[in-house]
């Protein structure tokens, strides 16, 4: 038996049925505006609230329905039931806006002791990094060799990366962040002209920054800020490959032969795996609704070294074979982004 037929008809029905209700639960709100109209506000408030609760109104309908049943209530001088109403409109609707042609002055004063602003709202950045190692001490082990040759690293590097924001008061939050990145330095040694060695290593870092942020409102949707706090760092890897060349000489014979060794060597348990920064920034954004995107810039300074001091020497292959020695460096950060948020809850409050 085909069953093809049975299921169209029975869709037809359940359609035709919603759409009678549907056509039922807009009429009502008509005529609950009609009974506003003429005064009849008991009546109004009877339709309105069963339908309310009843019926799968459209966000504008819904809108309509809210609206009218707070300035019956008004005008029943029911005014904690009005401020409840405004404030499941406002909840549904944060970026509610007065009609022009509004003409209820007590509701139009309602709507206005009631401020909304974005509670809860999650965004991803793109960002170019440019991070800038700090010599605080130098050490060294052999003579005539400069152990202050810089720690040279990649310029600029991309970053992706998640944000969270909590707006606990208008127009200040709290702001966390996590980020996934890596960075590379090298630094090159020679003496005089018998003796190079290159060190390389790769360093692989989860970061948490977490900071306060303060918002000003520039117009209707411009919305400048500045930024301030701190950020923890925590290093997962840290790889170095070494390259030493230099030229032996026999002292009996005077003989010179040539000496060169590459090796890889796992530098983690000789750098502080958990260190910390503060951070400071400023940017502007546009938003709309509940979306936004910003333009921002942040600086980090270091508070801690990232090489241990206490395990300086530990690696005896790394300062008897390669002659190498860590100095005490900070890591510093310049970062230039692109943001885009959504806000996920709003917070409605009335002020007075």
């Amino acid at each position: 038996m085909n069953r093809l037929p049975i299921i169209f008809l029975f869709c037809m029905i359940s359609f035709a049925a919603t759409t009678k209700a549907q056509n039922n639960c807009d009429q009502n709100v008509k005529q609950a505006e009609e009974f506003f109209n003429n005064g009849d506000y008991e009546n109004a408030v009877q339709i309105l609230e069963k339908s309310i609760k009843e019926c799968n109104f459209s966000k504008k309908k819904e809108e309509i329905a809210l609206e009218i049943l707070a300035k019956c209530y008004l005008e029943q001088d029911n005014i904690a039931r009005a401020d409840a109403t405004v404030k499941n409109m406002l909840e549904k609707n944060p970026h509610y806006e007065l009609k022009g042609s509004e003409t209820h002055e007590d509701f139009v004063l309602l709507v206005k002791k009631f401020v909304s602003h974005p509670l809860f709202s999650i965004g991803i950045r793109n960002a170019a990094l440019q991070p800038k190692f700090k010599v605080t001490k130098t050490y060294s082990i052999l003579e005539n060799v400069d152990y202050t040759v810089p720690y040279e690293t990649a310029k600029t590097f991309l970053l992706y990366y998640a944000w969270a924001e909590y707006e606990f008061t208008k127009n200040i939050s709290v702001n966390v962040e996590f980020i996934n990145f890596s960075l590379n330095y090298n630094r090159s040694f020679s003496r005089e002209n018998d003796w190079d060695m290159i060190f390389q290593e790769n360093l692989s870092f989860i970061e948490i920054p977490l900071y306060l942020k303060k918002h000003f409102q520039a117009g209707k949707n411009i919305v400048p800020y500045a930024s301030l706090g701190f950020g923890y760092l925590r290093m997962i890897e840290a790889n170095a490959t070494s390259y030493i060349t230099y030229t032996n000489e026999d002292i009996f014979n005077g003989k010179k032969t040539d000496y060169s060794a590459t090796g890889k060597i796992d530098m983690l348990n000789m750098r502080n795996k958990n260190t910390f920064e503060w951070i400071a920034g400023c940017g502007i954004g546009y938003k709309f609704k509940n979306l936004g995107i910003f333009l921002d810039a942040k600086y980090s300074k270091g508070f801690n070294s990232l090489t241990n001091s206490a395990n300086r020497f530990n690696n005896t292959t790394l300062t008897n074979d390669y002659f190498y020695i860590d100095n005490s460096i900070q890591l510093n950060k310049v970062e230039l982004g692109i943001s885009i948020s959504y806000t996920l809850k709003n917070s409605i409050r009335k002020v007075r």
